[in-house]
């Protein structure tokens, strides 16, 4: 059971830091709550689904999550440099389910480890959604604090940590 929560607490260390960077460009609470709730569901997804579709696919899908995170993270790092005041990422909830799949691809592979244990798989599933979404609203809380010390240039950061995450996902 403690193998499952740090790996709960690993995976959801992904959308911790990425949050961070969504927090910066100011989130209203009940976004924060909803997003971070969304977050966490697709921490629960996306294990299932890689229990149930082996790992045929997980590279490919990896690739797209990657894909994702680099194309926000370069769009916040643009609207960081050129100095808007609004910023260009409002998070619509299309956004927020682009930012939730890309923060819980790297689950969908752990899903598919998990389908050869079958005993304690569901409390997995359940013990990532529960820490994905705690660990997102604290980013955001976090993302909201470096927006008020650090200015426009929080975007810049956030945007160059989602980059990093990407990065991280490539060569993991």
């Amino acid at each position: 059971m403690d193998l499952i929560i740090w790996l709960a607490i690993g995976l959801g260390m992904d959308a911790f830091s990425a949050s961070i960077a969504i927090g910066s460009q100011g989130v209203s609470n009940r976004k924060k709550w909803s997003g971070s709730m969304l977050v966490g569901l697709f921490h629960i997804i996306m294990p299932i689904i890689g229990i149930l579709i082996g790992g045929a696919l997980s590279h490919t899908i990896s690739w797209v999550g990657v894909a994702l995170l680099v194309a926000v993270g370069l769009q916040m790092i643009r609207s960081g440099m050129v100095g808007r005041t609004v910023p260009v990422m409002m998070m619509s909830w299309v956004r927020w389910i682009v930012f939730a799949f890309g923060v819980s691809v790297d689950s969908l592979s752990v899903g598919i480890t998990l389908g050869t244990n079958q005993s304690e798989t569901w409390i997995a599933v359940i013990l990532f959604g529960f820490f994905a979404s705690i660990m997102t609203l604290i980013g955001l809380q976090i993302g909201q604090v470096l927006k008020a010390t650090v200015g426009r240039y929080s975007e810049v950061i956030g945007g160059s940590i989602l980059i990093g995450i990407a990065i991280r996902m490539m060569v993991s």
